[in-house]
């Protein structure tokens, strides 16, 4: 969209605006408009401050006046220290943050000439412009592709450990794009941790084995090292010569005295130890987030029968509400077409559901406990591998049927009647015109197989029926 061609009242007000702030100062020498190769308008400016002549460009993005004009000096100088990056844009009174749309560009421009003269006083010295800067998490480490995820408790576990120490650790890496994470999930050597993570791991990483080393010593030539290649990293840290002799380097965690603790990976390159610096992100404990029951509701096992658009839904949901322990059942195999409704994606094409489930469910709660049973219940199999599935079935404190399939529902309802246990069952009818949820708690409601079959959920099947054919 050409705002100025839209909106050419607004156009003229803004070059007016600039010939007045020229005519009342004299720091302003000069203002020439002009249009980018995509229409943007622009506007060139020549600011005199201190005898020193520093060029701008106010340029109005086609999504003004919702959004403000960015002010940016020619070249790649670094004019303030609130700018992004040499060359890059100054962050100005208004930002995207506090933006108002009666602010013209001029404004905009008269912010940076004071935050020029802040930083350049008359008498020579440096000065500071204060920030209003309120920077994030998620912000910050949009330009930090290498990061270190830490889970809350980690370091409470060195507490009584020895203050000079080198402890093996376990990192697993994920990556995407450019980006790579690691994650820390135990300290100690294998089969000896003094902690091992309580989060989910991530799904197919890669492992690696690493190193935190804690220190009393001053290490600055590794804290404050940028990146790169570090030729004589074994002459000035002899404590990692003897993990720079295998053939494959390590991942480093350093731990000081003073409580400054850095990571970084070191791989080869040219021969020769090259440093690659990750940021440390410490997780908090979330549970403040979290339903306040999680802890009894883990120690519950859930039956799912039925693991396709419903029942898988139904997995991701427990799983994150704390459910640990399942029963899984369903003999499908996850095709490219069920991703258009299940919990699965491409990963787990080709898998049976229920493998595939378990692992998905991994990725949202860690300690599980699952059973699967690649059978559809019903179906042309041995009786004692029904019976066994059942006895499963119904020895789980909670019965969920999201098969839609009437032998599945007869069979779980009397697992869940023989066993005194609550269930639900669940169906979504074709055509687009609605579903089904029902429960059964024992002493409380009717039976399931009292209630399973009305003229309503008849008439829906046979409507649907219809529809589809």
């Amino acid at each position: 969209m050409i705002w100025w061609w839209l909106d050419q009242q607004r156009a003229k007000a803004e070059k007016a605006a600039f010939v007045t702030l020229q005519e009342e100062h004299d720091w302003l020498t000069s203002v020439r408009t002009r249009h980018l190769a995509d229409f943007q308008l622009c506007v060139d400016v020549e600011v005199i401050h201190a005898g020193e002549t520093f060029k701008l460009a106010v340029i109005y993005p086609g999504t003004f006046p919702d959004t403000p004009p960015v002010v940016m000096p020619y070249g790649e100088k670094r004019l303030s220290s609130h700018q992004y990056g040499p060359g890059g844009e100054l962050c100005l009174q208004w930002r995207p943050d506090n933006w108002d749309p009666s602010v013209t560009g001029a404004m905009m421009l008269e912010s940076a000439y004071g935050l020029i003269a802040g930083e350049r006083p008359s008498d020579g010295t440096s000065g500071t412009v204060p920030s209003e800067h309120r920077s994030t998490l998620a912000g910050e480490l949009r330009f930090e592709t290498w990061r270190l995820m830490v889970p809350e408790g980690a370091w409470r576990s060195l507490d009584g450990q020895l203050p000079e120490a080198i402890l093996q650790i376990a990192v697993t890496m994920t990556v995407r794009r450019t980006q790579r994470v690691a994650h820390l999930t135990a300290i100690g050597a294998t089969g000896n941790e003094i902690w091992k993570t309580p989060r989910p791991a991530p799904d197919a990483p890669g492992e690696r084995v690493g190193y935190l080393m804690r220190t009393a010593q001053n290490m600055d030539s590794l804290a404050l090292h940028p990146g790169g290649h570090f030729n004589d990293l074994s002459n000035r840290v002899p404590e990692l010569a003897s993990l720079l002799a295998g053939p494959q380097l390590p991942f480093i965690v350093l731990f000081e005295q003073s409580g400054r603790r850095t990571a970084f990976d070191i791989v080869r390159k040219d021969g020769q130890p090259f440093f690659v610096p990750y940021r440390i992100i410490e997780e908090q404990e979330l549970s403040k987030r979290s339903a306040s029951n999680r802890e009894s509701v883990s120690s519950n096992r859930v039956a799912i029968v039925g693991c396709g658009s419903i029942g898988s839904k139904i997995a991701a949901s427990l799983a994150r509400a704390g459910v640990k322990k399942y029963v899984l059942v369903d003999e499908d195999i996850f095709l490219t077409g069920n991703l258009v409704r299940n919990e699965l994606d491409a990963w787990a094409i080709g898998w049976h559901k229920v493998d595939a489930l378990a692992d998905r469910i991994g990725q949202l709660a860690s300690n599980t406990d699952i059973v699967v049973h690649r059978v559809e219940l019903g179906s042309q199999t041995s009786s004692l591998m029904l019976d066994s599935v059942l006895e499963a079935i119904g020895e789980a404190d909670f019965i969920i049927d999201a098969t839609a399939d009437p032998t599945s529902f007869n069979l779980c309802a009397g697992a869940a009647r023989r066993h005194r246990k609550p269930m639900i069952w669940a169906e979504v009818f074709g055509g687009g015109i609605g579903g089904l949820v029902a429960r059964s708690r024992p002493d409380v409601d009717p039976p399931p197989l009292s209630s399973a079959i009305s003229p309503t959920r008849r008439f829906c099947r046979e409507l649907s029926s219809g529809l589809m054919r």
